[in-house]
């Protein structure tokens, strides 16, 4: 697919970028702009802005920037013409095709294969929820519901249901509906037979399970009391609490969280996900009133998990289970979450006990009650980690060493000074080491780290978004170059954090003064103006020469929300006018040096009459620019920022 300038435009037109962005990461709104947590490196605060008016999105941290297809684009790790074709789809436009006819046959294969699967699976679901009121031996089921108390409300809020008791049931339902065998064993709810399919779940509760887009993916069947009356062999004598589907070419278990449909508008409006282990926990989660509640799919919390959870929260809290295992979960989840931008904490659950369990305790401290305090006053998974690692070593010294070496990473990973800082006193504190101790080990981390980058292929800093090309920084120390770039900078901030300036007389001389490359920027930006009354910021990141400029640029597009009264006004047109002002005088004194190179030059050449025509037009800018001295004092000076180039 050529990326057709037209095509490119009109998505960018149709795709409200501030709703892609809020699918990925949560929004809040702050005057004309949002802001957020960015998606592209860790923080704490939010660094993260995007402009719907401009139709562009900038980090005030890593710099990163752009449009929404370049935003699409590196969320998602697709190639440009992939994430204009998705995002030309999602807006209903229609994208000529030019792509190899092959490729284009197996992508509509696919589609048609997932599209049967969905199906398939959303058919079974409708089967199970039937079944659970009206099967044999689903009384059983219902029973394993009322004992844990699952209301029917929530039953259906999760659709949950019963896979009957019979060989194949569902292969005999499915068939009567015409969905075929091959696609039913393909989506993982039918077995191969001798004469034919029968099915995978078998007297078992049924725990749907849905894709980012609600739809039945997969399912997850848990064990059932027997009854005698059950037909011999369709229960295995022995078989795991559950079954679970097989990966499928629409079901991917460590991409998806249990409980996401029900739990992701929760999650946006709190900014803050729990997440549990199993699939009754986040059931009797929900049902208690902690509707941000998620699990991993059979699976331990995974990478691709965590970052599918950054696209709703910000931060998460850990509710695993009282034991060995659950805090073995625990430890591994922090690496997760530090790599998708998760802030995480700990929720720290009795011994023997889980979420499900914890919530129908009838000790008074256990509960509802409880759990509120347990998910409030949770530790940071750094804390969690540096008490768990003294709680399991010994008192003898290699034990604790072992445990500071393994800690040293997860301190060092922490951005923030002061907070490493305390975390360093608490991890010498608990492992009975001195500070200088566990510093020694943090910063034999960093050196080991640093020297593995070192040899690394892939440690051009350049990869990483928003960092400029080292090559591109100027160094250039003379003083007239310096109080251009600062003249430039002051003119460019005013015309960019006050646009309705672009249609002053000092904004249409501007070009004149600058280089061409910023010339043709101020061009762009005043022709944007003039012509809609507003800046394309995608536009104008475009034109800027490079990434030192396009970043220092987008800032000024994104400007502080509070700096819009009448005197801030006055105050950026007064600058525009010294800057204007400034950048002509330069631009004087770079003439007047040069005529006189040209006047010595005619002087030794013996060419009196250009030596004097030379000589008077130096007289002519001597005078402007003494003009321009006068008028520059009595304005008050040329004050500013350093600029961009």
């Amino acid at each position: 697919m050529s990326a057709d300038r037209g095509l490119i435009e009109e998505v960018r037109a149709r795709t409200d970028i501030a709703d892609l962005v809020g699918q990925y990461v949560p929004l809040r709104k702050v005057g004309s702009r949002y802001t957020a947590r960015c998606p592209f490196h860790d923080e704490k605060t939010p660094s993260f802005s995007v402009s719907p008016d401009k139709g562009f999105y900038f980090c005030f941290g890593c710099k990163a920037s752009g449009d929404a297809i370049g935003f699409y684009q590196q969320l998602e790790g697709v190639t440009f013409p992939e994430a204009l074709r998705a995002l030309a789809e999602r807006a209903g436009i229609e994208v000529p095709e030019t792509r190899d006819p092959a490729a284009i046959a197996e992508e509509r294969r696919q589609r048609d294969v997932g599209e049967r699967l969905h199906a398939v699976c959303e058919a079974a679901a409708l089967f199970f929820e039937q079944s659970l009121d009206d099967a044999p031996f689903s009384e059983l089921a219902r029973g394993a519901l009322e004992e844990r108390g699952v209301s029917l409300d929530v039953a259906k809020q999760f659709r949950l249901g019963y896979a009957p008791a019979a060989w194949d049931a569902l292969a005999q339902h499915l068939r009567a509906k015409r969905f075929s065998p091959a696609d039913a064993e393909m989506a993982g709810l039918l077995l191969p037979g001798r004469g034919s399919a029968y099915d995978r779940f078998r007297h078992r509760l049924m725990f749907p399970v849905f894709d980012r887009s609600g739809r039945v993916v997969a399912f997850s069947g848990r064990i059932l009391p027997v009854s005698e009356e059950i037909p011999e062999g369709v229960v295995p004598a022995e078989t795991g609490k559950y079954i679970n589907s097989p990966e499928t070419p629409i079901y991917h278990k460590g991409e998806l969280l249990y409980g996401l449909a029900n739990a992701r508008v929760a999650m946006r409006q709190k900014a803050e996900a729990i997440v549990v282990e199993g699939n009754f926990d986040v059931v009797q989660m929900h049902q208690h009133g902690f509707v941000e509640t998620v699990a991993p799919l059979g699976t331990s919390f995974t990478e691709a998990q965590a970052k599918l959870l950054r696209r709703f929260a910000e931060t998460v809290v850990l509710v695993f289970d009282g034991d060995e295992a659950g805090r073995k979960a625990a430890r591994a989840a922090h690496a997760v979450c530090s790599k998708a931008g998760l802030i995480a904490r700990v929720g720290v659950l009795p011994p023997k006990m889980d979420p499900d369990s914890y919530l129908r305790s009838i000790t008074p401290d256990h509960g509802r009650d409880g759990m509120t305090n347990i998910l409030t006053t949770g530790p940071s998974i750094v804390e969690w980690l540096i008490k768990d690692a003294g709680a399991n070593c010994g008192d003898n010294v290699p034990e604790r060493v072992a445990a500071v070496r393994a800690l040293a990473p997860v301190i060092a990973d922490v951005r923030d000074a002061l907070e490493r800082d305390v975390y360093v006193r608490l991890a010498a504190k608990t492992l009975y080491l001195e500070e200088q101790q566990v510093r020694t080990a943090i910063r034999e981390f960093q050196a080991g780290a640093a020297k593995a980058a070192r040899e690394s292929p892939f440690n051009d800093p350049r990869r990483r978004p928003g960092l400029t090309n080292p090559q591109e920084t100027p160094t250039d120390p003379n003083s007239m170059a310096r109080l251009r770039s600062r003249a430039t900078a002051n003119a460019l901030e005013a015309v960019l954090l006050r646009p309705e300036l672009l249609e002053t007389d000092d904004a249409a001389v501007l070009p004149e003064y600058l280089d061409e490359a910023m010339a043709n920027f101020v061009r762009v930006a005043r022709a944007q103006w003039l012509g809609e009354r507003r800046l394309d910021g995608v536009a104008l990141l475009d034109a800027c020469p490079n990434d030192r400029v396009r970043s220092w640029v987008g800032e000024r597009l994104m400007p502080p929300a509070e700096d819009d009264d009448a005197a801030a006004g006055e105050r950026f047109r007064t600058m525009l006018a010294d800057a204007t002002a400034e950048l002509r005088r330069l631009d004087g004194l770079n003439r007047a040096r040069a005529m006189k190179h040209v006047s010595a030059k005619a002087g030794t050449q013996g060419d009196p009459s250009s030596e004097l025509g030379t000589l008077n037009e130096q007289l002519r800018l001597k005078r402007e620019l003494a003009a321009s001295r006068a008028a520059n004092r009595q304005a008050g000076g040329n004050g500013g920022k350093q600029g961009p180039g």
